[in-house]
């Protein structure tokens, strides 16, 4: 088929709705042990037929040997507590792939609010001087989502402005409040001058091969991390399955391996064993060396914690390869960053 045709679409099958005692005696019936149809109906209602699916997949009966499509029944001595035990890591996982997030996009707010108010004022983004990487229509655009945003907010702060000052908006460090994660990045981020974003870069420690200070920070880098944490913080908030999640749209940009002389030091060759990666360990390393920039060793912590709590879960389905672990990225003696 030529790349340009339009694939033939074909109605969805139909699946007549399936009460609870059915579902659950549908899987019960096809070899799921270790659970009461009637606890395993609670499950169902809890959770769903259609996302519990994803957790009791790999379970199945492979389709063929050369397939990796599976099918119903399962797989002999599959045991309910296998596919709850993934469904209650996966969101523990998203809770805490999500509280790193918090942790960054407060300090992204706090730091661009500081900079951009130096560089242009603390009203800067008034004028599109103030924001000199957006394009005329994107600088208008962007006055109207945080004129739209201001008002509607509810933040005692803003409510306090508003019945307080004549100004149509409030400063950088008020207005940070009450924007969204992909508004801060659209415009904000997106608007700073370049000298801003390698600033960031550098302070947090994504560095390109240049030694020149100036420009030492990679921001390209940088923006496809700020972009990878947007779609993971969508995921966790629309609560995705995460842990084995292999979408590239979460597969962050990563420094290039160097060689010969310049490599002594060089931070990207710490990343090669998760060049080949698949599954969010690149993105959680990625996080993890951020939040690490931010605020020491906190939520490698936690998420070492939530590792060993679970050791059952299959760690290279998540695409960490061996000796992860005892890796530069993730020590938390300080030897990693």
């Amino acid at each position: 088929m030529d790349e340009n045709d339009t694939p033939q679409l074909r109605p969805y099958p139909q699946h007549p709705p399936k009460s609870l005692d059915d579902l659950s005696a549908k899987l019960i019936d096809n070899g799921l042990s270790g659970i009461s149809r009637e606890l395993l109906e609670r499950r169902i209602e809890q959770v769903g037929y259609f996302r519990l699916k994803g957790y009791w997949y790999p379970f199945l009966t492979p389709v063929s040997e050369q397939s990796a499509k599976r099918s119903l029944p399962f797989r002999q001595d599959v045991q309910f507590k296998d596919i709850w035990d993934r469904y209650l890591f996966d969101q523990e996982l998203r809770m805490l792939v999500f509280d790193g997030i918090v942790t960054i996009e407060i300090y992204l707010k706090s730091f661009l609010a500081h900079e951009l108010s130096v560089f242009g004022g603390e009203f800067g983004y008034m004028t599109q001087e103030g924001l000199p990487g957006l394009s005329y229509d994107d600088h208008l655009a962007c006055l109207s989502s945080l004129r739209s945003t201001f008002t509607k907010s509810n933040l005692p702060y803003l409510r306090h402005f508003r019945s307080t000052y004549s100004d149509p908006l409030p400063p950088y460090w008020m207005i940070v409040g009450c924007l969204s994660y992909g508004t801060l990045k659209e415009n904000f981020y997106q608007g700073a001058p370049d000298h801003i974003k390698r600033k960031l870069a550098t302070k947090l420690h994504i560095f390109n091969p240049n030694p020149n200070p100036a420009v030492r920070g990679d921001a390209k880098i940088l923006s496809n991390w700020l972009e990878t944490i947007r779609q993971a913080r969508n995921m966790t908030a629309h609560h995705d399955r995460f842990w084995n999640e292999t979408s590239t749209r979460i597969a962050p940009k990563l420094p290039k391996h160097r060689s010969g002389s310049h490599a002594k030091g060089w931070w990207g060759n710490n990343w090669d064993i998760f060049r080949k990666s698949s599954g969010p360990a690149a993105f959680l390393t990625m996080e993890n060396y951020l939040t690490s920039q931010i605020d020491g060793p906190a939520w490698t912590e936690k998420f070492i914690s939530l590792m060993d709590r679970y050791p059952q879960i299959p760690k290279s389905d998540m695409g960490f390869p061996d000796g992860w672990r005892v890796s530069p990225l993730w020590r938390v003696d300080g030897s990693a960053h």
